[in-house]
């Protein structure tokens, strides 16, 4: 089953497989909260600024997976499907992810809204 969201990555709008993590643990270890989960698998500061202005509605993972190492993010939805997926080595910007974000989670913390 797939949802026809916004992206053109293929696990966009699927069921977000259950990556196993370098750290031994598996993605499904990490969703026991009910909140999405943005998976960073490249250690990058700025999708970590992103996740912070969420801080309540997605948890921030920074991990490695050894057998995807094409992916460099992955925001699971509370129901496990992609809301946003990267390639490692494609020129993203945060501008995908912080779309996702909004689109699913709201307007992150210390955002100005209109007046």
């Amino acid at each position: 089953m797939r949802y026809g969201l916004p992206g053109e990555h293929p696990l966009t709008g699927r069921s977000t497989p259950d990556l196993e993590l370098t750290d031994g643990s598996r993605l499904a270890d990490h969703l026991h909260g009910g909140r999405a989960l943005l998976l960073d698998l490249t250690d990058d500061p700025e999708l970590r600024a992103l996740a912070a202005g969420y801080a309540g509605r997605v948890d921030p993972l920074t991990a490695g997976c050894p057998y995807r190492p094409d992916l460099a993010g992955v925001l699971v939805r509370p129901d496990c499907f992609t809301a946003w997926a990267a390639d490692a080595g494609a020129t993203t910007s945060t501008a995908g992810p912080a779309e996702a974000l909004e689109e699913w989670f709201g307007v992150p913390e210390g955002a100005m809204t209109p007046g």
